[in-house]
């Protein structure tokens, strides 16, 4: 092993160790924002947003309740919890698992919109999602601590398509 090729694995090194240190921030900022919203809101068990996939749940909690079309939907959080597991699962079947990490995107994505059309306001829910898509979703997680704080726009009516 030459200088060079010890030089380039210290490099790589260095970089997988910034985009770990990066992705514990992205995680602690989405869940402390998403455990505070769920506080706010009363919902139970808020520790929730802490464990990872099940914080869907949550999410979907605060986004709740949500009427799509002419559908009510009163506890999203679980529909949005199964969905995304479905998903998750589905996506690893070879040829189908494409669509399927497609369907997984769509409706993180689809999540990140309805919770930030209840707590912002004009055009920012749609800046928000497309940042968040553009980003991989580390933008998402910023926002998410973003809006934290903010008043509840839907508060006492749910959310409509």
């Amino acid at each position: 092993m030459t200088g060079s090729d010890v030089g380039v694995f210290a490099a790589f090194g260095a970089l997988m160790g910034l985009m770990f240190i990066i992705c514990i921030v992205m995680y602690v900022l989405f869940s402390l924002g998403l455990y505070t919203l769920a506080g706010r809101r009363n919902i139970e068990n808020p520790w929730l947003a802490w464990i990872p996939v099940v914080q869907f749940y949550t999410m979907g909690e605060v986004i709740g309740p949500v009427k799509i079309a002419d559908y009510n939907i009163d506890k999203p959080g679980l529909y949005l919890l199964l969905g995304m597991v479905g998903c998750m699962v589905l996506s690893q079947i070879p040829v189908l698992g494409i669509i399927f990490t497609l369907a997984t995107a769509v409706l993180s994505f689809g999540a990140f919109y309805y919770l930030f059309k209840r707590y912002t306001t004009d055009n920012t829910p749609m800046l928000y999602t497309i940042l968040s898509l553009v980003t991989f979703g580390f933008l998402g997680a910023i926002f998410v601590f973003m809006i934290r704080n903010n008043e509840d726009l839907n508060k006492g009516s749910s959310a409509a398509v």
